[in-house]
């Protein structure tokens, strides 16, 4: 379609050199200058016609391309909830109650901290954080969000914070080194106040070019924050140990 959409601007483009003909060559005409009038016409109303259809291709094909994400995200929360389910109902089948209330206080657990993530000013955020598992198959995201975060979401700031969270994400999901045997994971905390957000990340697994994220984490703030990293003490220094980060948005600056 794009191809097309070209030829036809192209195309209304050189036709333009038939009527600048006509009326170099009949210069003393009147007929020839209104050809050319009336020729540009139609050529810019053939080029605007072939801007809108493809707008409008482009606005269809993203369109498209939300709805699946959008299916292909919900089909990995009903298959999770149904794993609950299915646990729970074994659970209550062997009389076990106590674990049974375990599993109904995890699964309240990640509604709660689902809608946490949906208050925190930017659909973009809350879209890529719910919809995570439907883009990355080689590192687990799993996010907590702080009892009382919420952004205003028509503060530029909200907006501000939610790319860097999610250039933060993109920094380690890049590097995430595929591997056989424990999955790679990335937790997150969003914590703060007013006056600045807080996010602790804690990354479990094997990175590629880990020399280069602190650059890349930076550059995200883009003066409205500041990255720190340390390794895990817990841990032992090596490929696929522990590390933890924190990253603090300045909340407050404009």
């Amino acid at each position: 379609m794009s191809g097309k959409n070209t030829l036809w601007r192209l195309g209304a483009a050189i036709s333009l050199l038939a009527p600048a003909a006509c009326v170099f060559a009949w210069r003393d005409q009147v007929w020839p200058l209104a050809l050319f009038v009336l020729w540009t016409a139609a050529a810019g109303g053939a080029w605007l016609a072939a801007e809108r259809r493809a707008e409008r291709a482009k606005t269809e094909r993203m369109l498209a391309r939300a709805q699946r994400s959008a299916i292909e995200t919900l089909s990995h929360h009903r298959h999770d909830w149904m794993n609950e389910l299915q646990i729970l109902y074994g659970y209550l089948r062997l009389q076990k109650l106590d674990k049974a209330v375990a599993i109904v206080d995890r699964i309240r657990e990640r509604m709660d901290q689902d809608s946490r993530i949906s208050r925190l000013g930017s659909a973009e955020l809350a879209s890529y954080v719910l919809s995570f598992r439907t883009m990355c198959d080689t590192l687990r995201l799993d996010v907590s969000v702080e009892d009382g975060v919420q952004l205003d979401k028509e503060d530029p700031l909200a907006e501000a914070f939610a790319q860097s969270v999610i250039g933060l994400i993109n920094a380690f999901r890049f590097r995430a080194v595929a591997s056989y045997g424990e999955q790679n994971v990335l937790a997150l905390r969003i914590s703060g106040g007013a006056e600045a957000l807080r996010v602790e990340a804690a990354y479990q697994g094997e990175l590629a070019a880990e020399d280069s994220l602190a650059q890349d984490v930076t550059k995200v703030l883009d003066g409205r924050g500041r990255w720190e990293a340390e390794r895990d003490t817990a841990g032992v220094e090596g490929p696929g140990t522990a590390r933890r980060f924190a990253l603090t948005f300045d909340a407050g600056r404009k």
